[in-house]
């Protein structure tokens, strides 16, 4: 009986591999993008999207002050009432899993297309000035950009930079 069913499981396998799925696309699909994680990552190994930011001060004289740019990639400590309660690392998980839908938004948008227009720079724009208003409350201007980083297992091997969003006040 066993043997029907590896059986069937690589008649499906073999299935999946010949019928390509059409991509299911709309407005309305945003409503419920948080509840399903982007499975692209799984599609080919390589270059993972990671988001920095900066921030920057006006000056008496109106001239801006930039810091430098922050990584904002969401990690968090590891311990043992995780297990439990993980309340912090769901969250990050969750603006992870934004910052890995803008990349495929950015990814899929047609050239000469506006970014801006996505829902999920929107949502990337909110998300970066609650991490700047935390850590830098003084700040004047924002900007981030998400960056493809090749790691390596101890150092980062190669940088591109996708998208850089344009200096806004805050």
């Amino acid at each position: 009986m066993t043997i029907y069913w590896v059986i069937a499981y690589f008649l499906v396998l073999a299935l999946t591999l010949i019928y390509k799925t059409p991509v299911v696309r709309g407005p309305w699909l945003f409503l419920l993008r948080s509840f399903f994680p982007n499975w692209k990552f799984f599609h080919a190994v390589g270059y993972v999207p990671h988001l920095y930011a900066r921030s920057a001060t006006t000056q008496a004289n109106g001239e801006l002050v930039w810091i430098e740019w922050a990584h904002l990639y969401p990690r968090t400590q590891q311990n043992l009432w995780q297990i439990f309660h993980n309340t912090e690392t769901n969250l990050g998980l969750a603006q992870q899993n934004l910052i890995d839908h803008f990349w495929a938004d950015l990814n899929d948008l047609p050239e000469g297309s506006d970014p801006r227009n996505l829902v999920s720079f929107k949502m990337v724009a909110h998300f970066v000035d609650g991490v700047l208003k935390d850590r830098y409350p003084e700040h004047t201007h924002k900007q981030f950009e998400l960056r493809m980083l090749l790691d390596s297992t101890t150092e980062t091997v190669h940088t591109h930079v996708m998208m850089t969003s344009p200096v806004e006040p805050r």
